[in-house]
């Protein structure tokens, strides 16, 4: 998915971007329409059928999604395009971290990695904290934001669907998939 160095190795999280297919291991492939690896909050997938019907209506870009022996399965990852400036006024994040991790965590709103230096921030879902408007620059209809979540090996990023394709995920998968209303400020 990153590359043997695409990972810090203390954190979890990427130093690049993608480059490669998306590996999923276990022996029981899931079968929905449209779904997320348990471990991975910043990754969906889709079924082949859905990828097609998505790649004609949209603006997204697919990656592919192989078993470790078998290769290929046909299923695609939705890739979102990475933003650059922040999605939220950092101000925001200590006030729904808090909100969320406060009873546990004190005044703690994340770390930064002792081998990297990233900052990761506590766990917090995209409609917790306002989200800046003007950091949203993309064409895709699917995006990433550059802030990082997550604790200890835990890492991913918040990501964003324009309505038509959220609804169009939510037709397809309705038992596993809901809409979230965020602020933009």
């Amino acid at each position: 998915m990153y590359g043997e160095d695409g990972w810090c190795r203390g954190c979890g999280t990427s130093r690049v971007e993608q480059s490669g297919a998306l590996v999923i291991q276990g022996s029981k492939f899931p079968g929905a329409e449209v779904w997320m690896p348990n471990w991975r909050y910043d990754v969906v997938c889709v079924s082949a059928r859905l990828a097609a019907d998505i790649t004609g209506r949209f603006a997204v870009e697919l990656g592919e999604v192989h078993k470790p022996r078998k290769g290929p399965t046909g299923v695609k990852q939705i890739l979102p395009a990475q933003t650059v400036e922040p999605w939220h006024p950092p101000e925001d994040m200590v006030q729904a971290v808090r909100a969320r991790h406060g009873q546990f965590e004190g005044d703690r709103t994340g770390s930064s990695c002792r081998q990297c230096g990233r900052w990761k921030w506590l766990p917090v879902s995209e409609n917790e904290a306002p989200i800046i408007g003007d950091a949203l620059v993309s064409t895709s209809d699917v995006i990433a934001s550059p802030e990082a979540f997550g604790d200890g090996l835990k890492s991913f990023r918040h990501l964003l669907f324009r309505r038509p394709l959220g609804e169009a995920l939510v037709a397809a998968g309705p038992r596993n998939w809901d809409l979230i209303e965020v602020e933009i400020a």
